[in-house]
């Protein structure tokens, strides 16, 4: 995923991956042991200040510790901020926004194409 089209940074994206796949609320250093890469601690506390800010996880104080944990599934965030993301395009583009969403699915050797067109065969009756 390139930088200008990511729903977050590098870093906030591997700790709230850490964090959706805990089973459990996590306290900074266990998310730092878990992490790719050489952070510091200060940094993944900083980043975890930010995602508790912007809502993105929860923090709950347990003795003299924060615990965090994500505000919602990895689902979840996912489908609201794509929705955002898509009606923004579609406001602003209208028609182009939708052909070249469909001109990006034709250019991969994927199935995402077949994807789209049964999603709208199964859906598209309704409105």
């Amino acid at each position: 995923m390139s930088s200008k089209t990511a729903l977050l940074g590098p870093l906030e994206q591997q700790i709230m991956d850490v964090l959706w796949t805990s089973v459990e609320p996590l306290k900074p250093s266990d998310v730092l042991r878990r992490l790719a890469g050489d952070h510091a601690y200060t940094t993944v506390m900083t980043v975890l200040t930010r995602l508790a800010d912007k809502k993105l996880i929860c923090r709950d104080l347990q003795g003299k510790a924060y615990f965090y944990h994500p505000c919602q599934t990895k689902n979840e965030f996912i489908k609201n901020h794509l929705s955002d993301i898509f009606s923004g395009l579609v406001n602003s583009y209208g028609g182009l926004a939708i052909s070249q969403f469909v001109e990006s699915l034709k250019a991969t050797d994927s199935s995402d194409l077949d994807l789209l067109k049964q999603y709208l065969k199964t859906h598209g009756q309704q409105s």
